[in-house]
Formats: C-alpha cells, sequence, structure tokens
C-alpha cells in the first residue's frame, strides 16, 4: 500500500506572524514554507542533541540528527510536500514598540538601576498575525515510492525525536509542537485542511530546501556564534541555499494566458469599431478564422507550431478523422475567442469594441503570446461585409487596458475579484425542464466542463434576465446553428478566492457566449 512520510505542527495559539521577507510591509507567508519547517526541524535538533555544556555546535554534527536531516533535504529537493493547512485570512497591522536590540541604551540602564526605559530606548516593530479559522494544525506530506518508504521508515524515529522538540515556526512568538511519522494511504487521505499543491520548481513561491541547505545554516549558526570576534562585528551571512516552488490550493484555478486586442477601424488609428453585442458570436467567429488562417501560414512542424496544434487547439476541432465539432467531453486544451462589450460606467453602451483569445487555465502561454505577435495588425472579415476592423494588441500595463479590458481579466493577481457576472447570455448543456435541481446541476456541469473544481465556487445563481444594466435579452443574441435548441441564461458567480479570469461557461464559451464580468462586493 502506498505510503507518506507526514510531519504535523500544531500552534499553541490560532496565529502565525511568519512572513515573506524582514520589512514590515513584506506579505504573510501562508502556509509555512518547507524551508521555514526545515529551519525549525535543524534548530530542534540542535536543542535535542545539545551537549553537557548546552552547546549546540555538537548537536549539528551528531551522526543520527545529521543524517536524518539531510535525507529530509534531498526528499524536499526532490519531491516538495504537499501542504494541509486551516484556513487563514491576515489580520490587521498592529505597531508595538519593543526594546532595541541593536543597541546596549537599555540593558546599561538597567545595569545603573533604572528599571523604566525611556520612549527613545524602542523600535517599532509591526505585528501582522495570520489568524487560522478552523484548525491549529499544519500538515507536511511526502509521497512515498519503495526505495524512500524504506528509508523514511529508517529515519522517522529521529525525525519524530526532532519535531517533537520544535518550539515554535514563524516568529518566536508562535509557539508550536511537532511530530512526524510514516503513514498508509488512507490516513493521508483523512487528514483536515486546505489542501495545497506544489508546482513548478524555480517559480515565485514558498521556499524550499535544497542539497546544501543544512550545511549552509550550521555555517549561519557558527557565524552567528563568533559573530564578536576580537571585539569586532561580523556581520552574518544570510542563507541562500535554497529554491522556491509555486504553491497553489487544489481549488485556485491556475493562471489563465490570453492577448486582448483593440477593434480598431480600418482607415485610423485612433477610436473603435463598435458590434452590437448581439453578434458576439459574429465577432468570434471573425477573430478564430484570422487566428486560424495565421496558424495556417504559420506552423512549424519541428516545433509546437504543428498542423495538430492548428485544427485542434486553434480552430478548436476534434482529432483527425472525426467531425470538425469536438465532441463536449473532449478535454483537449483550445482557444477561447472573447468578443467583450463594454460596460463599467454610467454612459457605457455595451457594445462590443474589444476581443480577448484565451488558452485554457494552466496553459503555458506560448500560444497567447503567438496570438499577441501575430495577429497584431490583422484585418478582420465578415462573410457578408468584407473587411470590417483591424486588431491593435494591448498589454495589460497599457492604460488602455485599465478602460474595459480589466473588468474580464485582471491585470494583476491582487486585482482578481470574489464576484463575476455574465454579460452574454450562459448556454447550458443541455434541458433543466424549469426543474432547479436539473438546472443546478447543468450549472455544476458547465464549471467542470470549464475548469472549475467545484469547491471553487461559493455560491451560483441564474435567471433569464441580467444582473448588469445594458445587457441585451438572452433570446436576442445570435448562436451557432447547434446551440440554438438549448436554454439560456444569466448567471452571478462568487467564488471562495478572488479568481483572475477572463472566465467563461457554458456550450458557447469558446465562441463568444457566457462571457463573465468581475463586480466588486455590492455591485
Amino acid at each position: 500500500m502506498p505510503s507518506h512520510l507526514l510531519i504535523s505542527i500544531t500552534f499553541l495559539q490560532p496565529t502565525c506572524h511568519a512572513r515573506r521577507g524582514k520589512e514590515d510591509a513584506a506579505p504573510n507567508e501562508w502556509p509555512p514554507s518547507p524551508l521555514r519547517l526545515f529551519q525549525a526541524m535543524v534548530a530542534a535538533a540542535a536543542a535535542r542533541w545539545a551537549g553537557d555544556d548546552g552547546s549546540t555546535r555538537a548537536a549539528l554534527t551528531a551522526e543520527a540528527p545529521v543524517a536524518a536531516l539531510r535525507w529530509l533535504e534531498d526528499l524536499c529537493a526532490a519531491t516538495p510536500p504537499t501542504i494541509l493547512a486551516p484556513r487563514a485570512v491576515t489580520g490587521q497591522a498592529v505597531p508595538r514598540y519593543v526594546p532595541n536590540n541593536s543597541a546596549d541604551l537599555v540593558a546599561a540602564k538597567w545595569a545603573r538601576g533604572n528599571a523604566l526605559a525611556t520612549f527613545e530606548d524602542r523600535t517599532k516593530k509591526v505585528f501582522r498575525p495570520t489568524h487560522l479559522l478552523d484548525g491549529d494544525t499544519v500538515h507536511y506530506l511526502w509521497p512515498l515510492n519503495e526505495t524512500s518508504q524504506r528509508e523514511a521508515r529508517q529515519q522517522a524515529p529521529t525525525l519524530s525525536a526532532v519535531a517533537r522538540c520544535i518550539v515554535a515556526l514563524g516568529w518566536g512568538i508562535d509557539a508550536a509542537i511537532g511530530d512526524a511519522r510514516v503513514i498508509d494511504a488512507s490516513h493521508a487521505d483523512s487528514l483536515r485542511g486546505e489542501r495545497w499543491e506544489p508546482g513548478r520548481i524555480g517559480a515565485p513561491g514558498l521556499r524550499l530546501p535544497v542539497s546544501g541547505t543544512f550545511d549552509a545554516l550550521v555555517r549561519r549558526h557558527a557565524a552567528f556564534l563568533d559573530r564578536l570576534k576580537d571585539g569586532v562585528f561580523q556581520p552574518v551571512p544570510p542563507v541562500r541555499e535554497f529554491t522556491t516552488t509555486a504553491y497553489r490550493r487544489a481549488t485556485d484555478l491556475p493562471d489563465r494566458p490570453f492577448a486582448a486586442f483593440i477593434l480598431r477601424p480600418l482607415d485610423r488609428d485612433t477610436g473603435y469599431t463598435a458590434f452590437p453585442a448581439t453578434r458576439a458570436v459574429c465577432i468570434a467567429a471573425m477573430l478564430r478564422h484570422a487566428a486560424c488562417k495565421a496558424a495556417q501560414g504559420d506552423l512549424d512542424p519541428s516545433g509546437w507550431r504543428t498542423e495538430e496544434w492548428s485544427l485542434r487547439f486553434v480552430a478548436g476541432h476534434g482529432p483527425a478523422g472525426s467531425a470538425k465539432r469536438r465532441d463536449k467531453a473532449d478535454a483537449h486544451p483550445r482557444f477561447s475567442y472573447f468578443a467583450i462589450p463594454s460596460i463599467g460606467h454610467a454612459h457605457a453602451d455595451g457594445c462590443i469594441r474589444r476581443v480577448i483569445i484565451a488558452e485554457p487555465f494552466g496553459g503555458d502561454g506560448r500560444s497567447a503570446r503567438w496570438a499577441a505577435q501575430r495577429l497584431a495588425g490583422t484585418v478582420l472579415m465578415d462573410e457578408e461585409r468584407g473587411p470590417v476592423a483591424r486588431l491593435e494588441f494591448v498589454e495589460p500595463v497599457e492604460p488602455e487596458f485599465a478602460k474595459v479590458f480589466r473588468l474580464y481579466a485582471a491585470r494583476a493577481p491582487s486585482k482578481a475579484e470574489f464576484v463575476w457576472t455574465s454579460v452574454t447570455p450562459v448556454i447550458l448543456p443541455g434541458y433543466d425542464d424549469a426543474k432547479p435541481a436539473k438546472r443546478e446541476q447543468l450549472l455544476n456541469d458547465c464549471l467542470a466542463h470549464a475548469g472549475f473544481h467545484a469547491d471553487a465556487v461559493e455560491s451560483l445563481e441564474a435567471r433569464p434576465a441580467a444582473w448588469l444594466a445594458g445587457c441585451a435579452p438572452t433570446q436576442t443574441f445570435r448562436r451557432p446553428a447547434y446551440l440554438r435548441h438549448l436554454p439560456a441564461l444569466h448567471v452571478r458567480i462568487r467564488f471562495r478566492a478572488p479568481t483572475a479570469g477572463p472566465v467563461a461557461l457554458g456550450a458557447g464559451r469558446h465562441c463568444g457566449l457566457g462571457v463573465f464580468a468581475a463586480c466588486r462586493e455590492g455591485k
């Protein structure tokens, strides 16, 4: 049976003050990084195996803890742990004034019998705790293969002894106790907490020990003990032997790469070409046609821009030999084409002046970058009217992006929103027969087809009328022939975590329908 190494840390108070840097403005670190856990384990081993005189130097060379910690170091570097942690929120920043440890002012006054330190003797320290909401234990979980399982069982007694000597995780005031053991898969599945999955090593995220981290910590500890040499202060060098790993909750969506374009007039570089929102499908079809034509003329059979990429990813067709329109169960990645109405201010008319081409959530971004470069300046062709508009690429950092695009795709993760509302109708993938339970199931199917985890959504509402002013009635929107028989609704979603977008749901989510805009709380 598969097994796992589990290290559990229980906070004695429901707070943690760990940060991603020393500055007061540094964001809180939650969950505590694997490197922070490893540092706490090294400190615990030093305390557990200290010499008779209390010296920690001998402890960090003792055979048993050193072997176990080096093995854990290598395990972290090879397989970053999954972290299960309580839900948490960042608390209010509170400045406090504490004795200045970088000077001898306070100690000197105490030595002279002055028990009261003046305000000038203190330095400001900002406390901004992370509050644990539904538990007090953080679990670090490593899957073990046959070889590492045997090694883990050999090292488990020592790791357990080390973990049980942990006194804090975060700041010194974050008192905690720990334990370590090898568990089976059923026990691992029963652990409670939000599940944080590791991503690509080297990506920005939580710090992770690597081979050499233990030795670096030992050197830093020795440098700290010898920081006053011959009466001269020797700066203690920081630990640099670590890497970082992107972590994401299982319910969080990965990034969605996209390319944004303005619809410019054919004869000038200013102004916009506007289309009624009811023609969203037509605009998306023109955009898709331009992308397909560009892809066919820019193939690279020896690279990633292959014929299959052109037909399946760009055009959205089914596999070779099948019908062009793919089956709804076909999960092969593909472009989505968004025609986005102008909304967001009192005088917005809801017309389409901008478009977005988006990869699926978790895409690598290379196809979106290709679209941004290859389609800039491309003319959109209407089947009846001929050339109608020219595409102008817009970067998220440009002022133009902040006008309307920001409502459909966040300029930065910090700009993500909880609530999203449809601006073009969501086409259900089946008949609801006017039954609420069946409608709810169809909406859940829409979420799953679009790549959303069921637990990522806090609430979901649907009705025939739009929530946003200026949106056209659902029955007035044009649809492809294969979608005309299906019911259409407007939907409002509240996610459990801020979502950056672009967001689209329903059977027409790749062709301009079911497009959502972000709404601030109370709007």
